[in-house]
């Protein structure tokens, strides 16, 4: 059992890892493996995903017909071009045959290191190619500076592409597949980082909506389990300590790996404050197995032994690495994951754990380039169904309507 200190922890530099092209191994030996070969433990992501909606970031998709993406609509069981930029791994979008253009506009140039995604399809085989502008341009134009020449990709599960001393402001991303595929998790790291990120978050103030009723168009998911939200690891069964951060560090390259002698891999994350939670999701390395998800507003006294919770969800893998529970608005300060191996599929493998998020629904602000575009707490956050608030949809573009997730129940 492995207790932490309340605090937030960031790990050593990345850039002994950014020249590496293309992570991990395939799908076929379906592993999320953490940094072991650079010797480097502790290594933690310290930058902060920059292709996000809480850091101000729009996308678009030129489907293989040339048509733009039609807006994902609130009531819609399907995840579209939204999905990639909303800050959970476990959605993705589909590629149909051909090649689909993705363009993603950050709201300021930035200086970046590295793109990363996450590519669900074993069978999905492909090209990427890279483009990068300062101005916005059609997806057409000539005037498109190519990244790294043409990206192939095969039954490879993650990608980590270099961008080292890349400037941008639009990204262009043309997947070329031969068969449907389908990615999640589109990452763009740079100078900004997550400790910036977080102070920035704190000198916020906050508004209260006493004073301006909301409805529920105006609100997103943010996710308070995570570094730039200040939250921090409290609790794991097994596994380097000092590499805990990883499975909060906003960056599905880096994981925590448990012990394999671990019967049941645990860990506690604490909120920075109490938060009204609705949906935990967790990417992992792909092994069949079940997932319990606790809510809870203290740490059990034995944090090693959950049987006396009731856990607000439960999900079974069959071993495809991602799990995502949605539940009734429910406040917590710790969220708890515990994970049960299926004996019948274990190959005496450790667990390894990419990312854990808990969302709560907090206001949209006006988006801003030089500060957070979100609040950072819900709890002064009261919808009022029916009472109108600001019109975002024409400033967000692809940002209004993210898709719904059908409620899964406990």
């Amino acid at each position: 059992m492995i207790r932490f200190p309340s605090q937030t922890r960031f790990g050593s530099s990345l850039l002994n890892r950014l020249s590496e092209l293309l992570l991990f191994g395939s799908l076929a030996t379906s592993a999320i493996s953490a940094d072991h070969a650079g010797g480097n433990e502790e290594a933690v992501n310290e930058a902060k995903n920059l292709a996000r909606m809480n850091c101000g970031a729009q996308i678009e998709c030129i489907m293989p017909d040339g048509h733009r993406a039609a807006i994902a609509s609130r009531t819609s069981s399907e995840a579209g071009p939204t999905a990639l930029i909303m800050d959970d791994d476990t959605i993705s979008c589909p590629l149909q045959g051909g090649e689909t253009t993705f363009v993603i506009a950050l709201p300021k140039a930035a200086l970046l290191d590295r793109f990363t995604f996450v590519n669900e399809n074993a069978a999905a085989r492909g090209e990427l190619k890279i483009a990068v502008s300062n101005y916005r341009l059609p997806v057409s134009s000539s005037k498109w500076t190519e990244v790294e020449g043409v990206i192939p990709f095969a039954r490879k599960r993650l990608f980590n592409l270099s961008m080292l001393g890349i400037e941008a402001k639009y990204v262009k991303l043309s997947f070329h597949v031969e068969n449907e595929a389908r990615i999640a998790a589109l990452g763009l790291y740079g100078e900004e980082s997550l400790e910036k990120f977080a102070e920035k978050q704190g000198r916020i103030v906050q508004v209260k909506n006493s004073t301006r009723a909301f409805n529920l168009e105006d609100v997103v998911n943010f996710n308070f389990a995570n570094l730039y939200a200040r939250a921090h690891v409290v609790f794991v069964s097994s596994g380097s300590p000092f590499a805990a951060t990883r499975m909060i560090d906003d960056d599905t390259v880096t994981s925590f790996r448990f012990s394999k002698t671990d019967p049941h891999p645990t860990v506690i994350v604490e909120l920075a404050d109490r938060e009204q939670l609705h949906r935990v999701s967790a990417l992992y390395k792909m092994q069949a197995g079940r997932l319990d998800v606790y809510l809870t507003d203290g740490l059990p006294q034995d944090p090693n032994n959950l049987d006396n919770l009731t856990p607000i969800a439960t999900v079974t893998d069959p071993g495809n690495g991602k799990a995502a529970v949605n539940f009734n608005s429910q406040g917590a300060r710790y969220v708890a994951l515990r994970w049960t191996p299926d004996t019948a599929h274990r190959h005496n493998d450790d667990f390894e754990l990419a990312e854990i998020k808990a969302f709560g629904n907090v206001p949209l602000s006006i988006l801003h380039t030089t500060e957070v575009p979100l609040y950072a707490s819900n709890l002064a956050a009261k919808p009022a169904p029916g009472e109108g608030g600001p019109d975002f949809s024409n400033k967000l573009g692809t940002l209004a309507d993210p898709p719904v997730i059908p409620v899964v129940s406990p």
